[in-house]
């Protein structure tokens, strides 16, 4: 039984240790030297039967794709605009109602986290999840009923991934047990070996097998490959992988893989990665439910009105302590607030990453815990240190600190952060947010749209109304976000329409539905309509709701956050 008394401490994840505290400008001086040594090139101000293969003329590898940009991050295209203005679309229209077919000063890093940190239960992440385990209520089944062998079974998914090390190592997968997937792990590290030993320099990227699309990534020791039958992408794909691999670096940081396999380069890595794989399990199983968090590498804020998301900055602005970084409130996997550093924000796929293991997991919902954790794109070389409290059944206050002896710093904000936003009537309004829940699409008043998703490049958030009506099954919204993956593959490839100021748009037709993809440089829009909706009232529809989310952005979306 856990006590709140007594803190989970849970070693390793991964951070950055300071133990002193620094006057505004030098705090502000060391996070940008912590993000130029974690990504020199980033934006700091910006807010994933027998073993046999058969190889077709499709195959990719590194240098023939690279002249192609498979990043999804936002910030390496063109830049987003400050807001969502919604452009004249008059001459998009003309064109395509036109057109008869549209193409459907720094301290050291801690490296090591110490094991008991400030007393409490002494736990690792496999200790952890002795008391969690994935949420079973949030998966949704691709694949029907398994019969058959176990061989049989592994074959029929439609979905699959393989994590190993550069010895061909098991270290992950998504299904099958160790004695199914050696062999194809085998033939798997074979065909990479051979690439990397070829002295062109390629590296093996991707490669067809009949209809099934496997794509690689090698991250150093670690060799990741995602196995997909059901129509997605390369970058999707690609985005996927990285999200895994981000996921890997929340536990080990990129330092220690490396010094691992440089002394053994046969070492079983799961000896340490032992009782994280519930967090792989949750995350793998998002991707294969369709995440939109993870196909747009983005947010999903939690809808509140500017008024109250502002007083409950002010609380958090009122309660900071010296050594906090960052701070979140976030409700069922949606953002709610965020306190931060000036012209400094934490990147969505390490928040994608840290909700995943918050909401999707029971390991964290008893009692508060304190949690040393790699943010991968904040910085993959060191530990932070995160305090996590649910208030509620939903609802948790996440703070983030680089001095690994914060906790009882962090336990008293906490105290009065919680203590003020009762006081304010602050928790409650909390709970009815996260009651109403999504908005619907009778809201929006575009009767021929069933669905949509929006995402705001500048916040890197999307919005998207509920699935009620239309999509009120598990299998209709699996089918549903199937759909918006193959939307995004084709208004992302070189089939897709678009024009010089950056926009793109697609025009998706299917037997019982048609879809309407619009990228801008401040937003993308991905739609939903039923099969006999004219190309002109699903055109009409999109803008409709554009200006519609644009009315109501300061309640869809955070907003910059209370910065210090």
């Amino acid at each position: 039984m856990h006590h709140a008394s007594a803190p989970h401490v849970i070693t390793p994840l991964s951070f950055i240790s300071q133990k002193h505290t620094m006057e505004d400008g030098a705090k502000d001086d060391y996070i940008k030297d912590i993000y130029r040594h974690a990504s020199p090139n980033a934006d700091t101000d910006s807010f994933l039967g027998s073993p046999t293969v058969a190889i077709d003329s499709t195959l990719s590898t590194s240098n023939s794709l690279s002249n192609l940009n498979l990043d999804t991050n936002d910030s390496s295209s063109s830049p987003p605009a400050h807001n969502d203005d919604v452009p004249d679309i008059a001459e998009v229209l003309q064109e395509m109602l036109a057109t008869t077919e549209l193409p459907s000063s720094t301290t050291d890093l801690d490296y090591e986290p110490e094991l008991d940190l400030v007393g409490g239960h002494r736990r690792n992440l496999g200790q952890l999840n002795d008391y969690g385990s994935p949420r079973a209520d949030s998966f949704v089944s691709l694949d029907p009923p398994s019969i058959g062998t176990e061989v049989e079974q592994f074959l029929s998914k439609k979905k699959q991934f393989f994590i190993l090390s550069s010895a061909g190592k098991p270290i992950y997968t998504l299904h099958g047990s160790d004695d199914v997937i050696l062999g194809y792990l085998g033939v798997l590290q074979t065909v990479v070996s051979a690439y990397q030993a070829d002295e062109s320099g390629d590296n093996l990227m991707s490669f067809r097998a009949g209809k099934t699309l496997v794509v690689v990534a090698v991250e150093g020791p670690l060799i990741l490959a995602a196995v997909s039958k059901i129509g997605e992408s390369e970058s999707q794909l690609r985005a996927q992988l990285d999200v895994l691999y981000t996921q890997i670096l929340s536990t080990l940081t990129k330092n220690q893989i490396h010094r691992i396999y440089a002394n053994q380069s046969n070492f079983d890595l799961r000896n340490l990665l032992q009782g994280t794989d519930v967090y792989l399990d949750a995350l793998t199983r998002e991707i294969v439910n369709g995440s939109p968090s993870i196909l747009l590498g983005a947010l999903e804020p939690l809808i509140l009105r500017k008024s109250i998301r502002e007083e409950i900055d002010g609380v958090l602005l009122s309660c900071r302590t010296p050594s906090l970084l960052y701070g979140l409130i976030v409700s069922d996997s949606k953002l709610a607030n965020v306190i931060r550093p000036k012209k400094h924000s934490l990147h969505p796929p390490d928040l994608i990453l840290l909700f995943s293991m918050l909401f999707n997991t029971t390991s964290f919902r008893d009692g508060e815990h304190w949690v040393p954790i790699c943010l991968p794109k904040f910085n993959s070389t060191g530990f932070l240190y995160a305090y996590i409290h649910f208030f509620s059944k939903s609802s948790a206050l996440i703070q983030i600190s680089a001095d690994k002896n914060a906790f009882f710093e962090l336990r008293e904000a906490k105290q009065q952060i919680l203590s003020q936003m009762e006081d304010k009537g602050l928790i409650k309004a909390l709970e009815r947010a996260e009651e109403r829940g999504r908005f619907k699409p009778v809201d929006v008043a575009v009767p021929m749209v069933r669905h949509f998703l929006y995402k705001s490049r500048a916040h890197v958030q999307y919005v998207m109304p509920s699935y009620e009506t239309h999509y009120y099954e598990p299998h209709m919204q699996r089918g549903l976000l199937t759909f918006y993956h193959q939307l995004h593959a084709q208004v992302n490839s070189d089939s897709s329409r678009g024009s010089n100021n950056g926009w793109r748009f697609m025009h998706l037709v299917r037997n019982s539905c048609i879809g309407f993809a619009w990228i801008t440089p401040s937003f993308e829009l991905y739609c939903v309509s039923g099969p006999n909706v004219s190309r002109a009232t699903l055109a009409a529809s999109i803008h409709s709701i554009a200006k519609w989310v644009s009315q109501h952005r300061e309640r869809l979306f955070v907003i910059g956050g209370a910065v210090f």
